[in-house]
């Protein structure tokens, strides 16, 4: 007995290192892109232009106007990530904070599931599935709005075991309110959490579902859950929302919230974007690391599948995920902005495509696990699917961050006049088109970008190495 339990230990061991290769290997095109939305731009032209006093003037006035309490922590952040965006230092550690959501993402769901070959497979989907574009979507933009609050939420539910003593289960539904008040994205990931720990319970009984309800646990989440929504609602009440993307009168239009939500969820992968075109132009190199990243992902799921418990409710634990996955969709779905957005312009897909993905992932990891009950063939069968899928993804992301390098060049461009002499700057249209000829760098209507660019220009002057900062 002991000896197999080392077996499996020693299995799992190398699974997890596996799949951490796999992660690394496609964490890289997504290293390529900065600065890539019209809010983040703006973000970063306050930081070169404002004062101390100036930026906080302006994050008490966006909050008021936005109706959102959680802007005096977002704010700043987004801010300060947009100034630093440019180093691939930061950009490293915002990519290592993305995947360490995904890690706890699978340990919190491999804990309710009860299942290591769960964890690991939830993990290899997570890292391996997501789709890179210029669609609002981290770790690329706003990297650190949502991963912070979403990280924090997970760490609470997942940190000092079960034996807790008042002091640390206070402390962590202290973590849980105030990662929840930051936006209603993160108030909604934290309830959707706290619920679905909740309803595992009842799936393995009635009383165990009862003795959590009746636990000091279950008093202290409700409190956190009940304060950050005081907390927020309050502050809109006092400040109600003049914000189109947060504001839910979308919330009856039905089919359009449908449409919204499916789409957002699907466009999260390369499934719709994915193209033979970009089969049939690959390079070689590209070839080879789509085979390469197929097998990789092919063998750890080969032999997730040969330890994945098969006692498990896998088919309602896929609805629960891809019901998941819609539910995190609310905060946009139910506004007419997004709706309009989402029936007009393509790829059909926001800051909440992210958050949704990994209930589909966990949807899709479940149905494997439900049909793994028509025989071992289905272990190959799933295992090659899935490489497939895995590899494709990251053919299309090599493809796309190219796309993302041509546009990081404008910053390039700029560094380069910085070293020009003041004398010779363009002004107005001719240093846009100096700077960004494509019109690659998205701006608010009515955004002073040459204003931008001019400053971004002059703050390089002292260090016109031709790197951006």
């Amino acid at each position: 007995m002991g000896e197999q339990i080392r077996i499996r230990g020693n299995l799992f061991a190398a699974l997890w290192a596996l799949a951490l290769v796999a992660a690394a290997l496609q964490a890289q095109p997504f290293l390529s892109g900065y600065r890539l939305t019209a809010d983040e731009i703006l973000f970063h032209y306050l930081s070169l232009k404002n004062t101390l006093a100036q930026n906080v003037q302006f994050i008490s006035e966006t909050a008021a106007q936005q109706g959102r309490v959680g802007q005096f922590i977002i704010l700043p952040i987004n801010i300060l990530v947009s100034d630093v965006a440019a180093v691939p230092w930061a950009r490293i550690g915002f990519l290592g904070a993305w995947g360490g959501l995904m890690l706890l993402t699978a340990l919190w769901v491999g804990r309710l599931c009860r299942s290591k070959a769960f964890a690991v497979l939830s993990f290899l989907m997570l890292v391996t599935y997501q789709r890179l574009g210029f669609d609002h979507m981290p770790p690329n933009s706003y990297p650190l709005q949502n991963t912070v609050p979403f990280l924090l939420i997970l760490a609470s539910r997942l940190a000092g075991g079960s034996q807790r003593s008042l002091v640390t289960n206070c402390t962590l539904s202290a973590v849980l309110c105030l990662s929840m008040v930051t936006s209603e994205y993160a108030w909604v990931f934290g309830l959707g959490v706290v619920g679905c720990e909740y309803l595992a319970n009842f799936s393995r009984g009635k009383e165990e579902g009862l003795a959590r309800l009746k636990s000091r646990g279950f008093a202290l989440d409700v409190t956190a859950i009940a304060i950050a929504l005081a907390i927020y609602l309050g502050y809109r009440f006092v400040h109600p929302s003049h914000y189109e993307s947060n504001s839910p009168d979308g919330i009856w239009n039905l089919s359009a919230l449908a449409w919204t939500s499916f789409f957002h969820v699907l466009n999260g992968t390369v499934l719709l974007p994915i193209q033979w075109v970009h089969f049939a132009q690959a390079p070689w190199k590209a070839l080879a690391a789509w085979a390469g990243m197929s097998l990789l992902t092919a063998a750890v799921a080969w032999g997730a599948f040969r330890s994945l418990e098969r006692d498990r409710p896998w088919l309602i634990i896929a609805v629960v995920g891809l019901l998941f996955s819609l539910y995190m969709t609310l905060p946009v779905a139910i506004t007419v902005r997004h709706q309009t957005w989402c029936a007009m312009a393509w790829p059909c897909a926001y800051l909440d495509t992210r958050s949704a993905f990994p209930g589909l992932a966990v949807a899709l990891v479940a149905m494997c696990g439900w049909l793994l009950r028509f025989g071992r063939i289905m272990q190959v069968v799933l295992a090659i699917t899935l490489g497939l899928g895995s590899g494709t993804t990251y053919l299309y992301n090599l493809w796309f961050s190219q796309e993302m390098n041509k546009a990081a060049k404008a910053w390039e461009r700029a560094d380069a006049l910085a070293c020009q002499p003041p004398s010779s700057l363009p002004e107005g249209e001719a240093l846009l088109k100096a700077v960004d000829p494509r019109g690659s760098i998205s701006v608010h209507p009515n955004f002073p970008h040459a204003d931008y660019w001019r400053i971004y220009i002059e703050s390089r002057r002292a260090d016109c190495t031709g790197s951006a900062p």
